[in-house]
Order: structure tokens, then sequence, then C-alpha cells
């Protein structure tokens, strides 16, 4: 099958929306992004960068990953740098999938695990999940001969969830080591549970997994498109292989390997998270509507009276200038996703939910 062919049966990516037309002061909430912009001295190093754009970044992301390795005691051999971790993800399908194979993807899950493999002509299998909670047993029971790559994001994009260290731990186990686990842990840095584990601990034990991360959430770094992964060195020659020669752009690399290493401001947008994200939920559940436990920047909600309910909620909040991420794509059309917010974004979405269920009779 050509490759215009198989892009017909696959449906493109549907970011979420950043504008309401007529509309300024948006408050978006629809992306998952940091609501605060790059630290001071990340901007100065963007503006100085900015300079030399006549000039092709360094091909191999070495200060990037010098920065990676010492933020997180990593052998800097074993990190591979891309253009997002969207890039990683489609490299890694590149690598491992042709016609006739198999990958395995628990529902709702991000949907880019789903393109990429289909680009790649794989046959996507579905595992189950048990009230949006990823179910190990139904990935364990779709496996077959064909099998070779596993997707899971940790915690879960759009849901929060995770799978905790012991479960995760057994899981892993179990599975043949001819099938690549990709481990997308985009949202580590706000999980803070002792039971969490990103998959990092995995890499010198296990030869067939790949955790990816990102920049672009906590670091506030989402349009330079930056991202990187963890995995056994002979995966990151191959990766080597297969990307473009200049594949991460010098800004992005040069700000990345700054933010990275700033842990005080991380650790104020960790705080700042963790106190929010605890309050929208107490406040939204207080409302009738489903509110998940999710760990990230995130909140994952069902709307009881289903998708009408979540329709109507969806306009209003869009007639008071906020916008939020409606989950038709997933197929979950009652649900919705909530980005964390400032503290003035959060107190006005808090508010605006307040005042459509108290109207809503």
């Amino acid at each position: 099958m050509s490759t215009v062919k198989t892009l017909k049966n696959i449906s493109a990516y549907q970011a979420g929306e950043s504008k309401i037309a007529g509309k300024n002061d948006v408050i978006k909430l629809s992306s998952n992004e940091s609501p605060f912009g790059p630290s001071q001295k990340v901007l100065d190093k963007i503006k100085k960068v900015s300079a030399t754009a006549n000039r092709y970044p360094e091909s191999g992301s070495v200060q990037l990953k010098d920065s990676i390795s010492k933020r997180y005691k990593l052998n800097k051999k074993n990190i591979f740098c891309a253009n997002g971790s969207d890039e990683i993800l489609g490299l890694i399908c590149q690598l491992y999938l042709t016609k006739g194979d198999e990958v395995i993807i628990p529902h709702n899950s991000f949907l880019m695990y789903e393109i990429y493999s289909k680009i790649n002509n794989a046959k996507v299998i579905k595992s189950k999940t048990i009230d949006y909670n990823v179910d190990v047993k139904s990935i364990l029971s779709s496996i077959s001969k064909k099998t070779k790559i596993i997707f899971i994001a940790n915690p879960n994009n759009p849901t929060g969830l995770y799978l905790d260290k012991l479960s995760l731990d057994q899981f892993i186990k179990k599975i043949p080591k001819k099938i690549i686990i990709v481990l997308d842990a985009a949202y580590a840095e706000y999980l803070s549970e002792n039971d969490y584990e990103s998959g990092m601990s995995y890499i010198k034990k296990y030869d067939n997994i790949i955790v990816t991360r990102t920049f672009s959430k906590i670091y506030g770094l989402a349009s330079l498109r930056l991202g990187w992964c963890y995995t056994n060195q002979g995966i990151i020659s191959l990766l080597d292989k297969i990307r473009g020669p200049f594949n991460v752009n010098r800004i992005a690399q040069e700000a990345g390997a700054v933010a990275v290493l700033e842990k005080n401001v991380e650790k104020k947008l960790i705080s700042h998270n963790k106190i929010w994200l605890k309050k929208v939920k107490d406040e939204l559940s207080k409302l009738p509507l489903v509110v998940y436990d999710s760990q990230a920047n995130f909140i994952f909600i069902k709307c009881k009276k289903g998708i009408k309910e979540k329709d109507r909620l969806n306009k209003y909040l869009l007639s008071k200038s906020i916008i939020i991420r409606t989950l038709d794509n997933y197929n979950m059309p009652e649900c919705i996703r909530v980005t964390i917010g400032t503290e003035k974004e959060n107190k006005i979405l808090i508010g605006a939910f307040k005042s459509f269920f108290k109207n809503d009779k």
C-alpha cells in the first residue's frame, strides 16, 4: 500500500484551540502548557542566540545533553535529543515497524502513538482500560508474535492517571525482550508520589525500553519544540542514523540547556501546580461532575449528564473567553481536560464552572 493510500485511513492530529474569534485576553487551558513564560535567564539566552540564526546549530546537541545529564544524573551517551518528543515517537515507529507488525496502545492514549504507527503501516491493537486506568492484563493478553511496540504514557494524557511502580515493575518483567516498550513521561516532573516511576531506572537493566521526556510542559518551551529520550546506546545509535542532521535548532538547544538546570524555578512551578491542582479539583468536585484524580498539570473531568451537558459547558466557557480541551477525538465525547493556569486564571475558571452549574438546571 502506498503512503498516500495509507494516509487516507489516518485522521490528522487536532491540537487544542488557542483563539476565540472576536475575543481578547483569552484564557487558554487546552494544551497543558506552562502558564508561565520562560525564566528571565532563559529569555536572555534566547535573545543572545537569536543573533546567530544564520548559522546551523551544533548537530549532536552536546551542550544540551550535558545539562540533562547533570540535572538528572544520567549517562549522556544514553540521551537522544529531538525536535519535540513527537519526533522521537515518529522515529521509533520508523525504526521498528513495517507492514503486518502490531502495536499495542491503551484506549484513550495520546493520539500521536496511533498516527505514527499507522503511517508506518502497522496494525494498532487497543488494549482495554478500567475506568480510564491502563489495564496491564489487557495489554499482556493482546501480545502476539506480530507485536513490535507497546506505548504507555505515564502519567497518561488526557487522563492524568498513572501506573504505580509496583504494577509497572511486574508488567515489564512479563514483556518479551524483543518488544520495544515506550514509556512517555512527558509530565514526570509534576509527580512526587513515592509509588511513581518515570522509567529511567529501568534503562540499565532492560534493552527494550525507551523513556521519552519533553521541555514543552514544566520548562515552558512548547513553541521551541524540544524533547529527549533515555535508552540504551544501541537504540541511540539507530536513532542518530535516521534523524535529520540538524534536528534540534540552536535556540531550543541553548534555552533547554539553561532551563533544565534552574532547579529553583522548577521547584516554584511544581509548588504552584501542586497547590492549584488540589484547589481546582476540590472546587470542581463540589459540582455535579466526575473529577478524576489527575496527577499532572491538568484535570480530567466527565460530565455526569453526558455529551449535551459537555457541549453546553464548553460553549459557556468559550463565551467567558476560556478554552478547555474537549475529548471527542479520544472517543470520550462526554469528557473534558482542563490545564492548571495562573492563580488568576484558575480563580476565573472555578467561578465560571460554578456559574454554569448554578444556571444549568
